[in-house]
């Protein structure tokens, strides 16, 4: 296994977390976009895209290695927030609220997202957290909408 992969696939290692990695590596990605000077580039369009491909090979060269949807791979997390978090100008409420939300999508997977965690090898793993991003997306707009606590999205 590449460790230039499994550093991307486990997001920086986090997917190895050992208690949800998966939400353990949400809340990185968003510290890290909420703390860095200008961490709003990790979901500008062209990082999102970026990682929404790249995270496709790489899911699945870890789950050849690892198994079915391996726990410690989480770049499906990071580029599901992206969908959530490109071009907008959440405030920290607005934030916190897209993250629950993101996590409940994520786990309960309402469909289509349920099915489209059986396509073969990386997209399934990669195409569920994407759909979870943009139900969040949705929600979060009509949020904005009603009260400007949220920020923008």
């Amino acid at each position: 296994m590449n460790t230039l992969n499994r550093l991307f696939a486990t997001f920086l290692y986090t997917g190895y977390f050992p208690i949800a990695p998966a939400t353990f590596a949400t809340a990185v990605f968003l510290g890290l976009y909420w703390f860095l000077p200008a961490g709003d580039w990790l979901a500008h369009w062209a990082v999102f895209i970026a990682t929404a491909l790249l995270a496709v090979p790489a899911a699945t060269a870890m789950e050849k290695k690892a198994g079915k949807d391996p726990h410690c791979v989480v770049i499906d997390e990071v580029a599901g927030m992206q969908v959530v978090l490109v071009g907008a100008q959440p405030t920290r409420v607005g934030l916190a609220v897209a993250f629950l939300l993101f996590r409940v999508f994520d786990v309960w997977k309402p469909a289509p997202i349920y099915r489209l965690q059986s396509l073969p090898g990386g997209r399934g793993i990669v195409a569920d957290d994407l759909v979870a991003g943009l139900y969040t997306r949705v929600l979060m707009m009509v949020f904005a909408a009603l009260t400007r606590s949220f920020g923008h999205f």
